[in-house]
């Protein structure tokens, strides 16, 4: 073979390596994406960490169960802040053997700030507050009423993020605690997994173990749709949604379930985007053993 043959050989095999070459660079860059990669909050590192005190990463154990049915969704309009406060929500310590973190999901849709704040606790506790956003590792804070544990600087990315946060008693402390959320979303949808459903009829129960409180306030005009679901008994459960746009808050609308082991059917009232609203959920029969309650809130 001469050399015109060889240089043409060559000169074809170079032109196949260069296109192969240009076909991989260009699934590479499809493959990754143009969306901004979501952030728990910068300087993660520097956050208190909690060892010695049990549940370091997160949700501790629990009896796991069926979650409610799920909501039905409503119509999603533009993504913009959404902000949820679960009031008055009894902790177990983290060195509690039979104890839970409370743990919180919600999704948020498109670029935008995403806030997690312990804002009220009550005197001499501490509390951990954990976060992380999708499969990404927790990121947690540490602290009581002179610095509560917050991160207000959370980013999403463009498209769709998992949020979780997990709170917990610190050590031995079992305080009771305000706990905020906001982030941008086009249908508002939370999620609170182990929290505790202990009857009220029983003295010396704390009410903050029983059920849940959250305040919200419509961006919109809809309905707000509330289900649960519990472990363990059957109980007799009230559900309550007041008006808390000015003290006292008024009842707007009141549902009682009867030997019941989740909410049946689900609760749904129109809800007016001028004013705010509170929604309770307690068990109202006599305590027993350590229900774990899981409850969605949906809200427009």
């Amino acid at each position: 073979m001469d050399d015109r043959v060889w240089k043409n050989v060559s000169i074809v095999l170079g032109v196949v390596c260069a296109l192969l070459i240009g076909v991989a660079g260009a699934l590479m860059i499809l493959g990754h994406g143009t969306g901004s990669t979501p952030t728990a909050e910068p300087g993660a590192t520097d956050v208190a960490s909690a060892s010695g005190s049990g549940n370091n990463a997160g949700p501790s154990g629990g009896t796991s169960h069926a979650s409610p049915t799920p909501a039905v969704t409503p119509t999603p309009g533009v993504p913009s802040p959404a902000t949820i406060t679960f009031n008055s929500l009894g902790l177990d310590a983290a060195n509690d053997a039979k104890g839970t973190a409370r743990t919180f999901t919600f999704i948020s849709d498109g670029a935008g700030s995403v806030t997690f704040a312990v804002t009220k606790i009550s005197a001499g506790g501490t509390a951990k507050l954990c976060i992380k956003v999708d499969t990404g590792a927790f990121a947690c804070q540490v602290g009581g009423a002179g610095k509560l544990p917050n991160f207000p600087k959370g980013k999403s990315d463009p498209g769709h993020n998992t949020w979780t946060a997990t709170v917990v008693g610190y050590g031995n402390s079992k305080p009771t605690v305000d706990v905020t959320f906001t982030w941008p979303t086009a249908s508002p949808k939370v999620t609170m997994s182990h929290g505790r459903f202990q009857g009220s009829s029983t003295s010396g129960v704390a009410e903050s173990l029983n059920g849940f409180t959250a305040t919200f306030k419509p961006r919109a005009p809809g309905a707000v749709n509330v289900q649960a679901t519990w472990t363990l008994v059957t109980a007799n459960a009230t559900l309550t949604l007041m008006d808390a746009t000015s003290a006292p808050s008024v009842t707007v609308d009141t549902r009682q379930y009867q030997g019941a082991t989740y909410i049946n059917p689900a609760f749904t009232a129109n809800v007016d985007n001028t004013k705010t609203y509170m929604v309770e959920l307690r068990n109202t029969s006599a305590d027993s053993e350590r229900p774990d309650l899981t409850a969605q809130i949906t809200f427009p």
